[in-house]
């Protein structure tokens, strides 16, 4: 049976129309969580940042006060430099211990799923745990660490209880809960690779390392980028390590920009819109800082 013109497009919009319902009835569960606990509280958090409560006392609007007090307020620049500085400490190296673990388990595909198991059980180990366990690590009479510096005859280091000492460990925990995330990363990555390029260079008389420098690093130039962005992300929000190891402490050498939100927001005193507002200040710094990478990671070595 031959099909008229006018009926052949109106099956044809039917079918459209079926594929299209057919797509939104699969985004529509993550689209009503996205707008119900993301969008929604986004949208309120912005309103906030112009008033004053909101939250137990009725919002009272005070215009730009909130967003103008952050420029003034010494604690802001503080948790920004201290939140650097972390990143500086934690990114580089849980990313050198997870490529140098991911090179050597691929190398060792006996046991391998028992190793992988090892490496990436401090990952699953939750927060609160892993501070408790940090306690023991670096207490300052008989923690683990001070042992170790007494071996090499360096004496007992406060390292909480110090300005200049108590960041580091909260980097080292923090890159103890995340070497394991990012070893298992890079090996998937390292599997990956063509073994072809790999035989070719070695029957053209390439080593190891010169294999490692042309080969692997560009062909894992994608991974590279979705990791620092992402490590880059995660990391600037740090949060939960510094409020059970140190609160903030001492003398705020470890106060950080999510800890500073969370405390202005809950325990300082009508400050929820300077939250809301530093908040936001935090999301355009994330956004900014991801671009930039994005730039300059997709550019051509």
């Amino acid at each position: 049976m031959r099909l008229s013109a006018e009926e052949h497009r109106r099956l044809q919009r039917r079918h459209q129309r079926n594929r299209a319902l057919t797509a939104w009835s699969f985004l529509l569960p993550n689209a009503v969580f996205f707008v119900a606990f993301l969008l929604v509280p986004a949208v309120y958090l912005f309103y906030l940042s112009f008033h004053e409560g909101g939250i137990i006392t009725p919002a009272t609007y005070v215009g730009l006060r909130n967003w103008t007090s952050l420029w003034s307020d010494d604690l802001v620049i503080t948790c920004i430099r201290n939140t650097l500085y972390y990143c500086l400490m934690a990114i580089p190296a849980v990313f050198l211990i997870g490529m140098t673990l991911a090179l050597c388990l691929q190398r060792v595909p006996a046991g391998s799923r028992a190793f992988r198991s090892l490496v990436y059980l401090p990952t699953l180990t939750p927060y609160v745990t892993a501070a408790l366990i940090w306690l023991f690590v670096v207490q300052r009479d008989f923690g683990a660490l001070n042992v170790l510096l007494g071996f090499v005859g360096i004496p007992p280091q406060n390292w909480l209880g110090s300005t200049k000492l108590a960041m580091p460990p909260i980097a080292m925990l923090e890159v103890w809960r995340g070497f394991g995330f990012w070893t298992l990363l890079f090996l998937a990555a390292l599997l990956g690779l063509p073994r072809e390029l790999y035989q070719a260079a070695t029957i053209d008389g390439a080593g190891p390392w010169q294999q490692f420098r042309h080969l692997t690093l560009p062909l894992l130039r994608p991974t590279f980028y979705f990791a620092v962005v992402m490590a880059t992300i995660w990391n600037i929000q740090l949060f939960d390590s510094v409020s059970i190891l140190t609160d903030g402490g001492p003398v705020n050498s470890t106060t950080t920009v999510v800890w500073y939100i969370y405390k202005a927001m809950f325990q300082f005193n009508d400050k929820t819109g300077f939250a809301a507002a530093l908040s936001f200040v935090l999301l355009l710094f994330i956004l900014a800082l991801t671009l930039v990478e994005i730039r300059l990671l997709r550019k051509r070595p």
